[in-house]
């Protein structure tokens, strides 16, 4: 029995020095694509995306009920260019990012408003839809040297409409599963491309300092990137930046930690791009500390404050069974982190992403508005944003996999197997919003 312990062990080990290689150590296929096709593909999905988001905004608006679109569009209407009018709004939702465009396209380009909200959720959609097939893109050219964008507009594509497994067997439907496309509130979906380009940035600031080459962004203006692409995730809504600053400290502390133990790379080095980090995250977080006391000390949340709960107190008023909850929502980026261990160990995005789920889920497990704003569960969206760079992350690690040269059997397996949950994500995405009834 301990023998095959032992060996079992010794297996396990053998695999995650395996995966936990450099990814462009690793022999891959050429790609047989044109490029002509790739543009067509990419440009395909793009329309795809944009008429998703605008048909499923509308029916959202012209439903009946209150939905988060229309009630977010009707307060557009109160940002006027008149201070004193704007500060009464502004003080309600510092997060207006949203409202000002949409509020450009109905005053000044005169579209009705749901038409308006709609069109302004599209072009967000597309925007994240854009960003995240560049992320996809340039760590699959740094990794492979291929220029592989058709795969990387795929991936993407798909990563907008995934959504919580559809298992009603295992669990009450989708019982407080959360999702990392929440189509029905606009800010969240708003903040997500410019949240993801504060993590590439991030990504290239830690490469860099550590020796290695930048995959998204050259030249020297990458602190000034950081800072601005950091503070308009914050004014589109804040919690994208509530997972990710906190998970980028604890990404630099362990290099720190790591540098002082091995010298490589100098702790200066490490400490230099810290400080400078941390001097362009300054707006964003004078403006996040400014959202905070506007809401909470003059704004609609007067006499609230966000306040420590019992764990999981706020979850257990959406989930019955908050293991199930994690598993149906997120079911593909745990496979993947589960068979690549090493690569989510060792390489900065897959830090990056298991540490930002992880923050997420561990700010909405404990964190909450105190009085009636508890059940809101607002620290939901922190955890969702991480959701949206863990599974960025794993299909960026699943398309590596489906490109290297490996082909026996049960590698082939296991790529189909990763494709088929990602697409069964997929598949639920659309089910959840009942796309197939409403709009196709």
């Amino acid at each position: 029995m301990r023998n095959k312990i032992k060996k079992l062990s010794n297996k396990l080990l053998e695999e995650f020095k395996k995966n936990a290689k450099d990814p462009s150590q690793v022999p891959y296929e050429e790609s047989t694509s044109s490029a002509q096709s790739s543009f067509i593909v990419c440009a395909a999905l793009a329309v795809l995306v944009f008429v998703l988001y605008y048909r499923l905004s509308h029916d959202f608006c012209t439903s009946e009920g209150l939905q988060d679109i229309k009630a977010h569009a009707d307060f557009a209407l109160n940002f006027y260019l008149n201070p004193e009018e704007f500060l009464k709004a502004w003080l309600r939702v510092p997060h207006m990012l949203w409202h000002l465009i949409v509020k450009f396209f109905q005053s000044r380009v005169h579209m009705p408003l749901w038409e308006a909200a709609s069109f302004t959720c599209a072009l967000f959609g597309v925007f994240s839809y854009a960003v995240t097939t560049w992320f996809l893109y340039a760590l699959l050219r740094t990794y492979t040297t291929q220029k592989r964008l058709g795969l990387a507009s795929l991936g993407s594509a798909s990563l907008a409409i995934v959504g919580p497994l559809v298992m009603e067997w295992f669990a009450d439907g989708y019982m407080g599963q959360f999702t990392p496309n929440p189509l029905h509130n606009p800010t969240h979906m708003a903040c997500k491309g410019f949240g993801l380009l504060a993590m590439m940035t991030g990504i290239d600031i830690i490469r860099r300092y550590r020796g290695q080459e930048a995959v998204f962004f050259k030249g020297k203006k990458l602190y000034l990137y950081f800072g601005l692409f950091s503070f308009f995730s914050a004014l589109a809504k804040p919690t994208f930046m509530y997972m990710l600053l906190p998970a980028g400290i604890i990404v630099i502390l362990l290099d720190l930690l790591k540098s002082a133990r091995k010298k490589t790379p100098p702790v200066k080095t490490v400490w230099n791009a810290a400080w400078k980090l941390a001097v362009a995250t300054l707006p964003t977080c004078a403006y996040l500390l400014t959202e905070y006391v506007a809401i909470f000390f003059f704004g609609r949340e007067q006499g609230a404050s966000v306040v420590l709960t019992k764990p999981l107190e706020v979850w257990h008023f959406f989930s019955l069974n908050v293991p199930k909850s994690i598993l149906l929502g997120m079911c593909f980026p745990i496979w993947m982190l589960l068979t690549n261990l090493g690569y989510f160990c060792k390489t900065v995005e897959g830090r990056l992403s298991v540490l930002g789920y992880l923050m997420g889920m561990l700010e909405f497990s404990v964190l909450a508005e105190s009085g009636d704003r508890k059940d809101a569960g607002n620290f939901a969206w922190c955890m969702m944003a991480g959701m949206t760079i863990f599974f960025a992350v794993s299909v960026c690690r699943l398309m590596l996999s489906t490109m290297q040269q490996e082909r026996d059997a049960k590698h082939i397996t296991y790529v189909i197997f990763s494709w088929f949950l990602l697409f069964l994500h997929v598949y639920s995405g659309l089910s959840l919003y009942n796309i197939f009834g409403n709009i196709l």
